[in-house]
């Protein structure tokens, strides 16, 4: 190995500790996805062989990673809810590759002339049209207020580009200027769109949620602990003339947020915020596309029962026909039961 690499000692102790973290998440999508993620990260760079400084950033990448999963597997909150948005393609190169799966079928069908099967028109040119899956999806998502909720990303406002017919001189835009805009346009509501998970991980996080899928928390290996002896440190008495006495153990490293025991309940919790952002595909067979639900933290309380038509009366029992509580000393009227 020449000095200008790397040691192979250290990528074998990262791809060990990223493992390990990976086989301690709680959840088993998590677990299945995130590892075969990093295996394929570190099959792919093993090849390449890059420079020392392509080394350096792939190295500073995967401790981020390791913080990232130790965090979460600790039980912090934010932490464990990017790994999971990570997991389900909620963000990150998952959710690129389900994009890519979502609207590439639409995209060909739509630039495709279905008499002679040739290319209508190039892409971004005069004459292209986004796909229709996901103008419907930007439909769909832009009246989704879970998403500006739960912070997941921008708001798209546009379903389709909007390109001026005149320039700020009066002249009628140059066709390179609206092909920029839709080139603008399309890169910007693609980094924003959430698509379909599978049907297979739609009915694990569904199932999770439930409860109908047990989930118990995952066994980590302890840690060998090591006492160290208690040495005390000279008290710079001109330093503590001047500041005083130093202080103990503060909440300093829980400013950005503290451990939690991971529980069900916990995890119900950040599976749902997931859940909010995954769209539910079904077929309008009326109106011959494709519709898109989305899911909600909480769910208001029922306001309708369900009750037989003859007792249907007790229901206004104790009030008027104007809806005001009939005093004990007035006379009370039953309404007449329908025939």
């Amino acid at each position: 190995m020449s000095n200008t690499n790397i040691p192979v000692e250290t990528w074998r102790h990262l791809l060990r500790a990223l493992l390990r973290e990976c086989s301690y998440l709680p959840d088993p999508v998590a677990r299945v996805n995130l590892h075969a993620h990093t295996l394929e990260r570190y099959r792919r760079y093993a090849k390449k062989q890059p420079d020392l400084l392509r080394q350096i950033v792939l190295r500073k990448s995967a401790l981020q990673q390791l913080s990232l999963l130790r965090r979460a597997n600790d039980g912090y909150s934010k932490p464990l809810e990017k790994v999971l948005q990570l997991a389900y393609g909620r963000r990150g190169k998952r959710r690129q590759d389900l994009i890519d799966t979502f609207i590439t079928p639409s995209d060909a069908v739509d630039a495709l002339d279905s008499a002679n099967v040739q290319p209508v028109v190039k892409q971004f040119e005069d004459g292209w049209k986004p796909p229709s899956l996901m103008v419907d999806l930007l439909k769909a998502q832009r009246h989704n207020a879970m998403i500006t909720l739960l912070n997941a990303g921008y708001h798209v406002k546009e379903t389709e580009p909007d390109i001026p017919s005149e320039n700020i001189w009066g002249k009628p835009l140059a066709p390179s200027r609206r092909k920029n805009i839709r080139t603008a346009w399309y890169v910007k509501a693609r980094a924003n769109m959430f698509p379909p998970l599978p049907d297979a991980e739609l009915d694990v996080l569904e199932g999770l949620i439930s409860g109908a899928i047990p989930w118990t928390p995952p066994k980590r290996r302890k840690a060998i602990e090591t006492v160290s002896p208690h040495v005390e440190s000279d008290i710079n008495v001109a330093s503590f003339l001047i500041k005083g006495p130093s202080k103990e153990d503060t909440f300093e490293e829980y400013v950005d947020g503290r451990p939690h025991i991971i529980t069900r309940r916990f995890m119900q919790r950040l599976w749902k915020r997931v859940s909010c952002l995954v769209p539910r595909v079904k077929w309008d067979s009326t109106h011959k596309k494709p519709t898109f639900t989305w899911d909600v933290i909480h769910t208001g309380p029922r306001v309708a029962i369900s009750m037989d038509e003859k007792n249907a009366w007790q229901v206004f029992d104790g009030v008027d026909a104007q809806g005001r509580k009939i005093k004990e000393d007035e006379p009370q009227n039953e309404p007449q039961q329908s025939g």
